[in-house]
């Protein structure tokens, strides 16, 4: 409310160790469980996602700041599977008929194109920030999807699937 930068110390999901950072929050978002602030990184210059319990310290500071006024919430996170912005890239996916009607029940995302195939399956495109998320949710349905595009997610699903196939060998 009184748009006071705050300095964060910030331990991000692959960083070895935690940096400080100046950060205007702009929001403060509940999702899935987690909260979200998000608000632009003086050290990245950029407006950015932070994970709540990834903050170890946080210290509210004197100085004010003022969010652009060209900046909505709405807008940043459009195009986003979750919580996340990157480079937008569309992705396909074929699931198993058993899931169909599970599937058309909800909109999953705004970008969501629904095609049912002539065996009952269904095959879903969307136009996403990343892939990061949206890989998690189709890798939850198991051998009920196939992602068919693009080429660079397909790849990666599969060396995931085969690590945790290697995983459950026998020694």
């Amino acid at each position: 409310h009184e748009r006071r930068r705050v300095k964060v110390v910030y331990r991000g999901r692959n960083q070895p160790e935690p940096l400080q950072r100046d950060l205007d929050p702009y929001a403060l978002i509940h999702r899935w469980g987690w909260w979200y602030v998000i608000g632009h990184c003086h050290l990245r210059k950029s407006i950015r996602t932070f994970v709540v319990d990834r903050m170890q310290k946080i210290r509210l500071t004197d100085d004010s700041f003022a969010i652009p006024p060209g900046f909505s919430l709405q807008s940043y996170l459009r195009h986003s599977f979750g919580m996340f912005t990157e480079e937008l890239v569309r992705v396909k996916v074929r699931f198993h008929k058993s899931l169909t009607r599970y599937l058309l029940e909800r909109r999953w995302h705004p970008s969501q194109k629904n095609k049912k195939l002539k065996d009952d399956s269904l095959e879903l495109a969307f136009e996403v920030a990343g892939t990061k998320e949206i890989k998690t949710w189709i890798m939850g349905f198991g051998s009920l999807a196939k992602v068919l595009e693009p080429a660079s997610l397909v790849k990666e699903i599969k060396d995931d699937l085969g690590k945790a196939l290697k995983s459950y060998a026998k020694p």
